[in-house]
């Protein structure tokens, strides 16, 4: 199995970071376990790859993964129920159910219909970079990042990180870069954008269209600026970028891993990781300085 990163969020460290007290010995205070009937979610780690460690280090490059179960239960479903629930209490009685008492009604169902619910799980992989000093969330959601960090933040007590920022707007340096048709050097610009009306926040958008159409430049000299954009870097790896910095649809030509021809599946998995790992290092490095 080779390993695959589709949407990134970076936050940066910095010296007095604590990240380098992760241990596979520390993560196993924290490895998952599965869901009890009364569970509605349960996080933990789990191994990245077979050999059951839940740290896999390789060279600056550590890799951990976080396994999240969730019990299914549809809002329309339990309102439906609680709604019987209720009509029973007010039958029985002959009084209307106050608020206290539709929750507490409503926690007693939820203990009952949580054993019988479907389960979801997802696994999301956290990229830490020593060299580099970052540390890379396998999503594009800040929410399910900051869930999967909050569970390493338990471990180490504190986690002293922040969001990748720039001292420039980065929407305002997209829009110059597609404004001169000129982009940073190692990149393209490919051909979906999104642009915004900052003063209504009405939104364009410009799918598989060409970025240095007249028109699309009109757009432009309205006042709107461009939020989003698709990009390759070195015609290896093609991307989608937001204002935030947030990484998604990432995709990697064939030629980046073609040379791993292991046949044990944990050495395929380590040395795609180390490619894969190393190439987003080397785009985040040749683009942040286009930023400030």
């Amino acid at each position: 199995m080779k390993f695959n990163i589709k949407d990134l969020i970076v936050y940066q460290f910095n010296d007095d970071s604590n990240i380098s007290n992760i241990t596979n010995e520390l993560l196993q205070d924290a490895a998952f376990i599965e869901c009890g009937p009364t569970d509605s979610v349960k996080t933990g780690f789990i191994s990245p790859f077979s050999n059951g460690d839940l740290l896999l280090t390789v060279k600056e490059h550590a890799l951990i993964t976080v396994q999240t179960e969730s019990k299914i239960l549809p809002a329309a479903v339990v309102n439906r129920e609680l709604a019987k629930k209720v009509k029973e209490v007010e039958e029985q009685t002959q009084q209307k159910v106050k608020k206290t008492q539709r929750l507490a009604l409503k926690d007693e169902l939820m203990m009952d219909l949580l054993p019988r619910a479907f389960t979801n799980i997802s696994q999301t992989y956290i990229w830490i970079n020593y060299r580099d000093k970052f540390i890379g969330v396998a999503t594009s959601s800040y929410k399910k990042a900051e869930d999967c960090l909050s569970v390493l933040r338990k471990l180490l007590g504190t986690l002293k990180i922040t969001p990748l920022a720039t001292d420039n707007p980065v929407e305002h340096e997209f829009t110059n870069w597609i404004k001169e048709d000129k982009a940073p050097k190692y990149f393209t610009i490919l051909n979906t954008a999104v642009l915004v009306d900052p003063l209504d926040n009405g939104t364009i958008k410009a799918i598989n269209e060409d970025l240095t159409s007249s028109n699309l430049h009109s757009y432009i000299d309205d006042g709107r600026t461009v939020t989003l954009l698709t990009m390759s870097y070195k015609e290896r790896t093609t991307f989608t970028i937001n204002k935030n910095l947030i990484l998604s649809n990432i995709k990697y030509s064939d030629e980046l891993c073609e040379h791993v021809e292991y046949e044990d599946q944990d050495q395929v998995f380590e040395a795609t990781f180390l490619l894969i790992a190393e190439e987003l290092s080397e785009l985040f490095k040749e683009l942040m300085p286009n930023f400030k």
